[in-house]
């Protein structure tokens, strides 16, 4: 993956005041990939034919807070022709599936959160330069989770294999406390 496809989303506080958390909508291309694979050592996955995940900045001095991720409701993708929501092709578990020596994302994942349906919402935090924080997870319909120390971002994508036969973007919101 190029690291002159990523692009960070601009924050945009939409709450003011002590205590309060700011709203950053996205939104995410179905062909992006949860996270930048020249800055995860070790962790490759699919063929490499995915878009650049949606990065976002702004998580200094937030370790052990609470994040909320959540895609607006109704939100689906198109994947193989077929509306997908969040949650991902339900009934189809990625998980550790190995597929011609591919491997879903979803194989990063700590094994309790399985099962992850193959093109769910996945999210991971990262450092400044993009490495991760932490062991990805999936967003499905909705998340809340605390912020690991050396945060500074949060990167999101699907899980899937193959990223150029998706379609549509996916509005996501992460709450973030003040």
């Amino acid at each position: 993956m190029k690291a002159g496809l990523t692009f960070l989303a601009a924050l945009a506080a939409v709450s003011s005041g002590p205590g309060l958390a700011r709203d950053v909508t996205v939104e995410v291309d179905a062909r992006a990939q949860p996270w930048d694979e020249d800055a995860f050592e070790g962790m490759s996955f699919g063929k490499g034919d995915g878009e650049a995940p949606v990065q976002i900045m702004g998580f200094e001095d937030l370790a052990g807070a609470n994040v909320a991720i959540f895609p607006v409701s109704g939100g689906v993708t198109l994947v193989e022709g077929a509306e997908v929501g969040p949650e991902g092709i339900v009934g189809d578990a990625a998980d550790d599936l190995r597929v011609k020596k591919r491997v879903y994302p979803s194989l990063y994942t700590p094994k309790i959160l399985y099962p992850v349906y193959r093109h769910a919402l996945m999210a991971v935090f990262t450092d400044e330069d993009g490495r991760p924080v932490g062991r990805p997870f999936p967003v499905g319909t909705g998340v809340r989770v605390g912020v690991p120390d050396e945060a500074r971002g949060l990167s999101l994508g699907f899980n899937d294999i193959t990223f150029k036969d998706n379609a549509g973007t996916l509005q996501v919101v992460v709450q973030i406390p003040d």
